[in-house]
């Protein structure tokens, strides 16, 4: 019968790097863990020893709780413990001592035994792993990871190994419980959701940006996504493909996020006859940047996020790249730029965006001319910028944005 575990180890990583700033990302990473766990059966969050510990009310909705947790950016790995109270260990270790027999831990030792049972999975040897938050209780670690895993040895016939074990059993004495715990359950590290200021993600219906907009939201940015659709309105269009998309990257976010939906219209109508088909792809995601910027400022967002893999496409040539964002104000990040296409493609598998990317979809990208230029100059494409009239197809469309919010699906 497996343990119960009312609570919810929690390790942080890079957030142990921070120094003096520390704290404001822990408060950060604390109330995304409130936020995401809305609705759980949880008493408190509380920080001990590096790591976040959630006390749960009802410790069947462990599986449920770490789950969730998983997806919260910030935290390294996750571990469901069984705590066993200090009252129940204490007065049996003061009789060992005073006896001067070796000390027997029993209901730690119970608790080891039980999980290395649960968990063990043909595991061949084993260790014991203790850390002591309390300095004052009467073992040092070695000699409490000595006892336990003579247990463990004696109840499972499994030799023990300290470098590289095959079943790790974990020990941590606090001052009010001991923590038992064999599973560590990796998550996806990185820096809380909100705590590097907001973005403006040019979404497509393919596989690069929902991976380039993720990778930006585990680095702590809060996205608002912007997609151009083709046809003369909203319900033509058909974006249930991307709204989709956005609730997937909603799953990471302990609040829901914003979609933003506009017209391509505004630039085709301002460009035929005025671009010529070559230059056609590079000025229509001049446009797409342009627009993104706008809507950024309005939204109080600090850059843009884009999908770049350097020299994947014909837009994403250096020279092109440069020509498109050479008088850009807000920095553009882009988080592929050194990738291949089967690096993002298995991060897209990751974050469970692959299926839905891969659905057919008609992008506004995809319909432009099939010979763009290849080594714009950006003196070119502001020519063309004031021909076509470009500030007024980028006004145009703004006002004729659609916004919604999308939660996780």
């Amino acid at each position: 019968m497996a343990l119960a575990t009312p609570i919810i180890a929690c390790a942080y990583g890079e957030i142990a790097l921070k120094g003096r700033n520390r704290g404001v990302f822990l408060r950060k990473l604390i109330n995304n863990i409130h936020t995401a766990l809305k609705g759980e059966p949880m008493i408190s969050v509380n920080h001990v020893e590096s790591r976040l510990l959630v006390h749960l009310e009802d410790a069947s909705r462990a599986p449920e709780v770490t789950a969730k947790l998983k997806n919260v950016f910030g935290l390294q790995w996750i571990s469901p413990v069984v705590a066993v109270p200090r009252d129940e260990v204490d007065p049996e270790l003061r009789e060992d001592l005073e006896a001067g027999i070796e000390p027997r831990l029993t209901r730690v030792s119970e608790v080891a035994c039980t999980l290395a049972e649960e968990t063990r999975r043909g595991a061949q040897n084993f260790k014991i792993e203790t850390r002591r938050s309390d300095r004052k209780f009467g073992l040092t670690s070695p000699q409490v990871s000595r006892a336990v895993g003579h247990a463990v040895q004696t109840e499972t016939g499994l030799p023990a190994k300290m470098v590289g074990p095959d079943l790790l059993v974990n020990v941590v004495v606090l001052k009010e419980n001991v923590l038992v715990f064999s599973e560590k359950i990796p998550a996806y590290g990185g820096l809380p959701f909100a705590s590097s200021g907001r973005t403006m993600v040019l979404l497509s219906g393919g596989i690069d940006s929902p991976v380039a907009a993720w990778l930006m939201m585990r680095r702590g940015s809060r996205p608002e996504f912007v997609h151009f659709y083709s046809g003369r309105n909203l319900e033509e269009a058909d974006v249930e493909k991307i709204k989709e998309l956005a609730g997937i990257l909603a799953r990471y976010s302990p609040v829901p996020l914003v979609l933003h939906l506009v017209p391509v219209v505004p630039y085709e109508m301002r460009a035929i006859g005025v671009v010529e088909d070559r230059y056609d792809m590079v000025m229509f995601r001049r446009f797409m940047v342009k627009t993104a910027v706008r809507l950024a400022r309005r939204n109080s967002c600090l850059g843009l996020v884009t999908g770049d893999s350097l020299g994947q496409v014909a837009s994403q040539t250096m020279y092109n790249l440069g020509a498109i964002s050479s008088d850009v104000e807000l920095p553009i990040l882009r988080p592929l730029i050194g990738m291949d296409k089967m690096e993002i493609t298995a991060w897209s598998k990751v974050i469970g965006a692959y299926e839905t990317s891969i659905l057919p979809y008609r992008d506004c990208c995809s319909i432009r001319s099939p010979r763009p230029i290849l080594n714009a100059r950006a003196e070119d494409l502001l020519i063309y910028s004031e021909k076509m009239l470009l500030h007024e197809a980028v006004v145009e469309a703004v006002e004729n944005t659609v916004r919604i919010k999308v939660s996780a699906c």
